[in-house]
């Protein structure tokens, strides 16, 4: 499959390689009232200039009430070009609309420290030629997470921005399966106390949400694509973009999967198919709101083989890849090259697959550093009380936590 390169070279430390696809090995195929830790509140489009933490992300939203004359205002387009001053290091953001009034938003994500401008470009002359700047501080919080990369002398290593010089740590995801997020949209201190559990108690590195299909149309449904609305819901981005700074803030990872199995996992089955509007417009919303924010990687879904081919897989990565900008998170899919992550999620159940599921809760201690001390990362869970799809807390969290920290990479 042709690569696509998403890497600035300016960077030493940085990415220098296309972006990846996943292996398997061994194995087969809320409305948010406020985001105290990433964002500013929005204010008027006369304030240009702003000051964000390492590591943060930051909104400036611009009125435009004839910006859609014709249009959706969900396809009204713009871009904004970053430089970062003394290393001429750029990103490129690109426009969304808020989803109230006439309000659109350029945002900026702090992936080093220092002076950023930034110029905009749009067809509505309100959204165009903007002269934006950010002063990105020093991170208060040490032990925050930025986005990932690639060093080029472990090419197959995890690895993110840590620290107030961006280098990258490696750092192999152990994830908690986490609830589907029509489980929690609308109650953010559940999320919050979920991560507070399975990393504080029991040690995982990162979370795991499972396919969020529909929910990236209609929250708080899981459905099918069929009848999916055509707007994206800023519901769903709004819960992602404070999981996913729940994670970093800890020094953790979200990963997530975009699509799933059958007719609510299918993305051919959306209105127009899967290279059609809606599809581009909700891979250019990704890009534009999740780009920005760092400690997320994606993958296409679970069970992918029932419907995927070649051509599928190889449009949805053309075409979501190059619009995140430079603000480089990992993206892929089972059956692929570097790094790896297993995808098949290691679960204690009940009666249902009982030649791959962990039969007892100690299991998961050999399972954990079977993957993790080879760099793979993995998902795991316990679900025998669960019924939004997220782990039960293991009984034997302590010893599971003991493990983690023992992994020395």
């Amino acid at each position: 499959m042709k690569n696509t390169a998403v890497f600035n070279r300016k960077l030493e430390f940085w990415w220098k390689t296309a972006v990846p696809r996943w292996t398997v090995p061994g194995g087969r195929t809320l409305l948010l009232t406020a985001l105290v830790l990433t964002c500013s509140s929005l204010p008027t489009s006369a304030q240009q200039s702003k000051d964000v933490e390492l590591y943060h992300w930051v909104d400036f939203p611009v009125e435009a009430p004839q910006a859609a004359d014709g249009m959706a205002k969900w396809d009204v387009e713009g871009s904004c070009i970053w430089t970062h001053e003394g290393s001429s290091v750029r990103r490129t953001s690109f426009l969304w609309y808020s989803g109230s009034a006439d309000t659109y938003v350029y945002r900026f994500g702090g992936s080093l420290q220092g002076r950023w401008t930034g110029v905009t470009s749009s067809p509505v002359a309100a959204l165009d030629g903007l002269e934006l700047s950010v002063e990105v501080t020093p991170s208060s919080n040490p032990k925050r997470t930025g986005w990932s990369g690639q060093r080029p002398n472990e090419p197959t290593a995890w690895v993110h921005q840590r620290g107030p010089d961006g280098k990258l740590v490696k750092c192999t995801p152990i994830l908690i399966m986490m609830p589907g997020v029509q489980h929690w949209y609308n109650d953010p201190a559940r999320m919050r106390a979920f991560v507070a559990e399975f990393k504080d108690n029991h040690g995982f590195n990162g979370g795991h949400i499972s396919t969020i299909g529909r929910g990236w149309f209609e929250v708080e449904s899981s459905g099918s694509l069929r009848t999916a609305p055509a707007a994206p819901d800023v519901r769903t981005f709004a819960v992602l973009e404070a999981a996913a700074s729940e994670w970093s803030e800890r020094g953790g990872w979200l990963h997530l999967w975009m699509w799933g199995k059958g007719d609510g996992g299918d993305f051919a089955n959306l209105p127009g198919g899967y290279n059609g509007a809606q599809s581009r417009r909700i891979n250019r919303y990704i890009a534009a709101r999740l780009g920005p924010v760092p400690g997320w990687s994606m993958g296409i879904g679970w069970d992918v083989e029932f419907w995927a081919n070649r051509e599928k897989l190889q449009w949805w990565l053309d075409d979501l890849i190059p619009q995140l900008g430079g603000w480089h998170h990992w993206i892929g899919f089972r059956y692929s090259d570097r790094p790896m992550m297993s995808e098949d999620r290691f679960r204690r159940r009940d009666n249902a697959w009982r030649q791959k599921d962990m039969h007892t809760d100690d299991a998961i201690l050999k399972e954990i550093p079977r993957w993790a001390t080879r760099g793979v990362a993995a998902i795991y869970g316990r679900l025998i009380e669960s019924q939004d799809g997220g782990s039960d807390v293991w009984p034997n969290k302590a010893a599971i936590k003991a493990v983690i920290e023992s992994i020395d990479e």
